[in-house]
């Protein structure tokens, strides 16, 4: 076991290294390879919390400030033995020859442990973040709610394909862990180059000068764009609704894209993009649900 430990400090050393220019590789090595390793372990040996504490220290110490750019601290608790075996159980008992092995009562008993475990790492995750929480500012708590309760973590699990786009450069992924954590980006420019103003992240999502509000809004209209049209071949940018009419002052409406054939074949389907900053100080007194709810309702009366 030691010399397992041992190994896999070292590789987590390694990918640290790595974390610095290539994060998201980083990250799903250790979240789909390394982390798969450890767990068999943890499932099969009892009582080895203490053996996992200088693998714990490396990931703490090493790992995460690697791929955030600060120092972060983290605790752990092993349910993976108990889990298995509970869940083993039937097998246990038939291979001593105890019973009779059922394979539909293995399944149930297993699928039984595995809930059981998941309900008791949400309640432990859920009592040690109600714990903290309290020391973060009233925006930083907004920020972690959301993150928990919206379950915005997929993003965080998809591979990195380069032949799909999923592929993020450094900043890109940093960026998207600051966002989320209500974090100043790394390497973040001291002034905004639209309109001068001293930048961090509410003003870089929010100025209207430098462009970036409207390019976010493209990259979104053009990444969707891009995944229909590898399901529909009819997809258009900014279709025409309404033609503009200078006589009655009406700058007509132009929507985000058009795609044939999402409901009903050979119809065109409209879909317009709206992105909101739900954390802009003229929101903080709403939920994000809320918000979202009421951008669409917008979007509606507009059509």
């Amino acid at each position: 076991m030691k010399q397992k430990i041992e190994y896999w400090t070292e590789c987590v050393t390694k990918v640290s290294k790595a974390a610095v220019r290539a994060p998201q590789a980083a990250f799903s090595t250790m979240t789909k390879s390394l982390q798969c390793e450890w767990e068999f372990v943890q499932r099969v040996v009892p009582d080895c919390a203490e053996t996992f504490i200088p693998l714990q220290r490396a990931i703490s110490d090493q790992f995460f400030p690697s791929l955030l750019g600060g120092v972060v601290t983290v605790e752990e608790k092993l349910h993976a033995y108990k889990t298995s075996k509970q869940g083993t159980a039937t097998v246990s008992e038939a291979i001593k020859g105890v019973t009779a092995f059922q394979h539909e009562q293995h399944l149930e008993s297993l699928t039984t442990a595995r809930k059981m475990s998941t309900k008791a790492k949400e309640d432990d995750f859920i009592l040690k973040f109600e714990s903290i929480i309290p020391s973060f500012s009233p925006d930083r708590q907004r920020a972690l709610r959301r993150s928990l309760n919206g379950k915005t973590s997929t993003w965080l699990n998809v591979l990195p394909l380069q032949n799909y786009h999923f592929d993020l450069s450094p900043l890109q992924f940093r960026d998207g862990l600051a966002i989320r954590y209500l974090r100043d980006p790394p390497c973040l420019p001291p002034k905004c180059d639209g309109c001068g103003t001293a930048l961090t992240l509410q003003h870089a999502l929010d100025c209207k000068k430098g462009g970036l509000v409207i390019q976010r809004h493209n990259e979104i209209r053009d990444c969707i764009g891009d995944i229909a049209s590898q399901v529909w071949t009819h997809v258009i940018k900014e279709p025409v609704v309404r033609e503009a009419d200078v006589k009655n002052a009406d700058g007509g409406l132009r929507l985000d894209l058009g795609i044939r054939g999402v409901w009903q074949p050979q119809v065109e389907a409209l879909f317009d993009v709206k992105v909101v900053d739900t954390d802009a100080p003229s929101h903080r007194t709403r939920s994000p649900e809320a918000i979202l709810e009421s951008g669409a309702k917008e979007k509606k009366r507009v059509l």
